[in-house]
């Protein structure tokens, strides 16, 4: 934390050059990591579509097997609970 209070300008400067993010430490433990904000808002937008995408493809493969005949049917929130749980 030293250092970064020191050096928060050359700091700053570095990350948009930088792939990597800074590490901070305090007292020789990571408590968080530096990033550009562009490097931010670009992962933030592909971990979304990634989202998105899985969600989607979860979707597709249940109406796959409801219409195949092959999913299951619960008497209550409980049981798939259960089921989902394993």
């Amino acid at each position: 934390m030293t250092e970064l209070r020191q050096r928060t300008a050359e700091i700053l400067d570095g990350l948009q050059d930088s792939e990597e993010p800074v590490a901070i430490l305090q007292r020789s433990q990571t408590t968080a990591y530096l990033v550009d904000a562009k490097r931010y808002d670009a992962e933030r937008a592909e971990l979304r579509a990634a989202r998105r995408a899985l969600f989607l493809r979860e979707v597709r493969e249940a109406e796959a097997e409801y219409r195949a005949g092959d999913s299951t049917t619960f008497v209550d929130m409980d049981a798939l609970l259960d089921e989902l749980r394993g």
